[in-house]
């Protein structure tokens, strides 16, 4: 009998003997297995795809039950494995062992987050070779700063042109190529970007290398002409928040600096326009060399954990004391060696003998190819993680899988921020106003207050025939009730003097209630607006792409155009930058796909699209610009929602009554309403819809509409919500 496993757990299976990576999920797939009876059976045929350009396949491996011995064969042909089979079963036996001996009730434990990656030196020196290889030598068209932390090189050669990307970041600082950066205000508003463009445009880039052995620096040499000597240097530092550029000539003399760094900011190391450019100090701790004994290099890790753990209080772990003990070893590459020869136990005393020496092999072979420049670059397609030491499925070029992980990083980092901002904002904001709303109805009780004040006065007014003087009190009949009802009469007054002063405390209390009545009727928009925001805010609860970061952004500028929060400090040029691109989008007429980027995407049963507003800004858009005759436009009825637009006019055929349930449960679903089993759905053309003249974002008035019966359970969106959460 044969059985077929599934390709995810023997991939990871594979995975834990080639690397160890994905170790947890393994143990969970071995358990899933080891219930069944097929997995003692007779040989099993066993075949993973192992990248997108290279397969590999396990033969009929031998597997006669969990505790099998090293003596199992496996065939394989993979041709990058130097391990012999033995070692590869020592390893997978191993990995069962520990599931074996893991407690069945930490299966559902939390996984602890994985290291972030940083370009750290080997990183580096595969991204300068692959940028020696297919950029150089190459002319600067064009430099931009597109944030203040990233310079951008148009670089073209005789074949093709590309854009090189220099970001300081503290923990996304990268030097690799990539897409066309994002341009606008963003390029106006920092002056090292201008000043670097009048310097280097129009020369040609000779040669990238890292000057420094172990250090995180690169010399980019530019030139007038290829073949000729450098004029001008750019030296790239990625040194985590001490990161910068600088500009100098061959003399060291320098030209510019993305970050001055004066004697009171470092006494080591200045780096000021004007100055003498030098390297870094020489980072602490031992150069790696092929030539270390085996002893040498198994003693300097175990002391430098130890070391550390005294200091830290701590208990000592392998992968540290290997980043303290030598130059250009980074967390995450400490980490990817011990996964690579399979260590799973961290304490340096406690390590076997036999993991310490397959260690020192993919000590070895990272050393070996730093030497050789042989490397192997990979991408896992789940999270994004690249390396280039052959342990995840290979790509052609490492730059693409750094650029979209770094920013991908970077852009999480800013979202978390500006969520945190956001949502201190809202919330002081619907304070304020729920306060101000609160205030205002107890004054409204002031009109009811003048009508007694008014009655009292009537009826005093009424019966002063039968005041005398020196009462404290006139008892008077109550008109509506027919009871007997005693004023007080202030000593020294007369019954006309108090008569008047009830009147005009009427008068007093009526003027005021009917100031207020427009203050509150605006207070109240003022919270509807807000809860609107609040809705399209809370729409948005974790970064998963860049539209995501750009809808918070959009929420961010809709607060300070309403005074909520203050303006960045490059507001004015990105208003300026926002006007350009305002008026080149009205000369397109929203035509075109890049006038529907941004928007929330879904396609019909009957293959209509859907577009769903992710702020008001883009509410906007859809109902005024893109949305046509013909098509549907919908809103939850009677709490803060997104626009959402069936664009049936594209096909020039009516919606199904199926396509409108669709439209009107993403409607339901995108709104304050989303918690409710039913939500009544506002369905209406576009030619009904207009929008008042100095509305707020997102306002508009609907003349014709007709209600349908949203049920957010259904919604397409809450069903991918549901399979990426599972």
């Amino acid at each position: 009998m044969h059985w077929r496993l599934s390709t995810t757990p023997i991939a990871c299976l594979y995975r834990v003997a080639r690397s160890g990576i994905a170790v947890g999920f393994c143990r969970r797939q071995l358990r899933s297995l080891s219930a069944s009876p097929a997995f003692s059976a007779s040989p099993v045929p066993l075949q993973l795809l192992c990248s997108r350009h290279r397969s590999s396949t396990l033969h009929h491996a031998n597997v006669p039950s969990r505790d099998c011995q090293p003596a199992c064969t496996w065939s394989h042909d993979l041709p990058y494995r130097k391990q012999p089979r033995t070692s590869i079963c020592r390893k997978i036996c191993h990995a069962t062992a520990l599931f074996d001996a893991e407690p069945q009730q930490q299966q559902d434990e939390p996984k602890k987050p994985q290291q972030k990656l940083t370009m750290d030196y080997t990183a580096l020196v595969v991204s300068i070779q692959e940028l020696k290889t297919r950029w150089i030598p190459a002319k600067i068209e064009q430099a931009v700063q597109s944030d203040k932390q990233t310079l951008c090189l148009r670089v073209r050669t005789m074949d093709a042109s590309t854009w090189l990307y220099l970001c300081w970041h503290p923990v996304s600082g990268r030097i690799c190529t990539g897409p066309s950066p994002h341009r606008g205000a963003a390029a106006e508003a920092f002056s090292f970007g201008e000043q670097i463009q009048s310097q280097i445009k129009g020369l040609v880039l000779l040669d990238a290398t890292v000057p420094q052995a172990w250090e995180r620096v690169v010399q980019l040499s530019l030139g007038k002409r290829p073949g000729t000597s450098a004029t001008l240097h750019i030296f790239f530092e990625i040194m985590g928040r001490y990161s910068n550029v600088v500009l100098a000539e061959p003399s060291g003399n320098i030209l510019l600096c993305a970050y001055q760094v004066g004697s009171r900011m470092s006494s080591a190391r200045q780096l000021q326009t004007g100055g003498t450019y030098q390297l870094p100090p020489q980072p602490q701790g031992i150069e790696p060399d092929l030539s270390e004994s085996f002893d040498s290099w198994q003693q300097n890790i175990t002391q430098a954990a130890q070391m550390l753990s005294g200091q830290t209080g701590q208990p000592a772990l392998l992968h540290k004391g290997m980043v303290r003990a030598y130059q250009g070893v980074s967390p995450a590459l400490s980490q990817e060696i011990c996964a690579l020869a399979a260590v799973f136990s961290q304490d340096p005393v406690n390590t076997p003998a036999h993991e310490w020496q397959d260690l020192y092999k993919q000590w070895q072979n990272w050393l070996t190819r730093l030497q050789d420049g042989n490397f192997a670059p990979g991408v896992d397609l789940d999270t994004g993680r690249y390396s280039v030491l052959g342990s995840l499925p290979h790509v052609s070029s490492v730059h693409g899988a750094m650029h979209d992980y770094h920013t991908q990083s970077e852009g999480s980092e800013q979202f978390k921020q500006l969520q945190q901002q956001l949502s201190t904002v809202l919330t002081r904001a619907l304070h304020k106003i729920r306060s101000k709303i609160a205030n205002f109805e107890k004054q409204m009780g002031s009109t009811e207050e003048s009508q007694a004040l008014q009655k009292q006065a009537d009826m005093l007014t009424a019966s002063i025939y039968r005041w005398q003087p020196g009462m404290t009190a006139l008892d008077v009949e109550d008109w509506d009730t027919g009871k007997s009802v005693s004023i007080p009469v202030q000593t020294g007054k007369t019954a006309v003097e108090v008569a008047e002063g009830l009147y005009k405390q009427a008068r007093k209390r009526r003027r005021a209630g009917d100031t207020i009545i427009p203050l509150l009727e605006t207070a109240n928009a003022d919270l509807a607006y807000l809860q609107e925001v609040e809705d399209a805010f809370c729409q948005v609860s974790e970064y998963k792409e860049a539209d995501d970061l750009e809808t918070l952004r959009g929420i961010q500028w809709e607060l300070v155009a309403g005074k909520y929060m203050r303006a960045p400090s490059d507001a004015s040029l990105e208003d300026k930058g926002r006007a350009k691109g305002k008026k080149g989008s009205k000369r397109k007429a929203g035509e075109g796909a890049s006038a529907l980027q941004g928007f929330r995407k879904y396609t019909s049963p009957a293959g209509l699209q859907v577009l769903v507003g992710r702020n008001n800004k883009q509410n906007d858009e859809l109902t005024n610009r893109v949305a046509k005759a013909g098509d549907v436009w919908m809103h939850a009825r009677g709490c803060p929602g997104a626009h959402v637009l069936l664009r049936a006019s594209v096909t020039n055929r009516d919606a199904s009554d199926q396509d409108l349930q669709f439209a009107a449960d993403l409607a339901a679903w995108h709104s304050k309403g989303k918690g409710e089993g039913k939500c009544p759905v506002i369905m209406a053309s576009p030619t009904d819809i207009k929008k008042p003249k100095g509305a707020p974002p997102g306002k508009v008035l609907v003349s014709k509409e007709k209600t349908i019966m949203g049920r957010p359970d259904r919604s397409i969106a809450k069903q991918q919500e549901q399979l990426e959460h599972s």
